[in-house]
């Protein structure tokens, strides 16, 4: 066989051609070998720190990320479905039947979650809230207020008497209703702090309890059914309302000073070796057969080889490469 016999035979791209058996035997090589050898942390670990480094070190990165939010802001803004029109039925159905399972989550993590300063102060501020604007109502005025009357013998004479009289009684019933909103504010804010924790408390036990579990899987599946029936529209008006440019500029700043830390290839390398730890010195074949993935990943890396090698050695570099091999010497 002469090389140009040799080469047209390399070029049949058919299924089962040459080529694709060429391209079966180079996949069927890499499904043999361990994962940590076809993935090794440490080349991982220098990969994926060298392509932060690309991104932080670009000058087009920030214009492009802005370009693509805008297009997304765009696209969502004139669409006029809601979030469930959009998605597959079968992955809303899916999401609900998910949300809907038996989950509590532990205690102490809800706590955590919930009972933080900010969360604490937002929380304060809108009970506190609430319970001044009652006692103004309470309060105001002692005369025509019935719950205001029985806070004391003295609001009752005060009210009955300033009907009749009007005037000087008619005042100090006004002061009287001052001194008591004051009184009722004061308490109110003692009472808010004091309360609080127990709020927290009883929102984690209502949130963690096992014996309320269908309760919290009819919020979750509500918190969905709130989501999906939300347009499209207005979530492009709420990215419109983020600043993500600015807080890609906060990570980009964060990544940098991280990546300019002395450790980050050996941190890097670190948690991919323990992310490999169970598997990584198993074949490729056995952990994608163990998942049901072994026959697509075959099917899919042999047509993707394929494609890719069939440009190369239609290429003028590989028939002249070829006809040097074969070259007699």
């Amino acid at each position: 066989m002469n090389t140009q016999d040799l080469l047209a035979r390399l070029q049949d791209a058919s299924p089962d051609g040459p080529l694709d058996r060429l391209a079966a035997l180079v996949v069927e090589h890499e499904l043999s070998q361990p994962l940590e050898t076809l993935f090794p942390p440490p080349l991982l670990a220098r990969a994926l720190k060298a392509a932060l480094e690309g991104w932080l070190a670009s000058d087009t990165a920030d214009r492009e990320l802005a370009s693509a939010l805008e297009h997304l802001h765009l696209q969502l803004t004139q669409e006029k479905r809601t979030v469930r029109e959009a998605v597959p039925p079968e992955l809303a159905k899916g999401l609900a039947e998910l949300a809907s399972r038996r989950y509590s989550p532990d205690r102490a993590m809800v706590l955590a979650v919930l009972d933080r300063p900010p969360v604490r102060a937002l929380a304060r501020g809108l009970l506190l809230n609430v319970l001044i604007e009652f006692s103004r109502k309470v309060s105001a005025p002692v005369t025509e207020n019935r719950i205001a009357k029985g806070f004391s013998g003295l609001a009752k004479l005060a009210a009955e008497q300033a009907k009749g009289s009007g005037g000087a009684l008619g005042g100090i019933a006004s002061a009287l209703s001052d001194e008591i909103e004051r009184q009722v504010e004061k308490r109110a804010r003692d009472f808010t702090d004091s309360a609080l924790t127990g709020i927290f408390q009883q929102l984690a036990d209502a949130l963690s309890d096992p014996g309320r579990a269908s309760e919290q899987a009819e919020m979750r599946v509500a918190i969905l059914d709130g989501i999906l029936g939300l347009p499209l529209e207005r979530f492009g008006r709420e990215l419109s309302r983020a600043d993500v440019p600015g807080g890609a500029a906060v990570v980009r700043k964060a990544l940098s000073q991280w990546l300019g830390s002395r450790d980050v290839t050996a941190e890097l390398e670190g948690w991919l070796t323990r992310a490999m730890e169970r598997d990584g010195k198993r074949p490729v074949r056995e952990v994608l057969g163990t998942l049901g993935l072994l026959e697509t990943f075959q099917k899919l890396g042999r047509e993707s080889l394929r494609g890719r090698l069939a440009p190369v050695v239609a290429s003028e570099p590989f028939a002249r490469w070829l006809e040097e091999l074969t070259q007699v010497k």
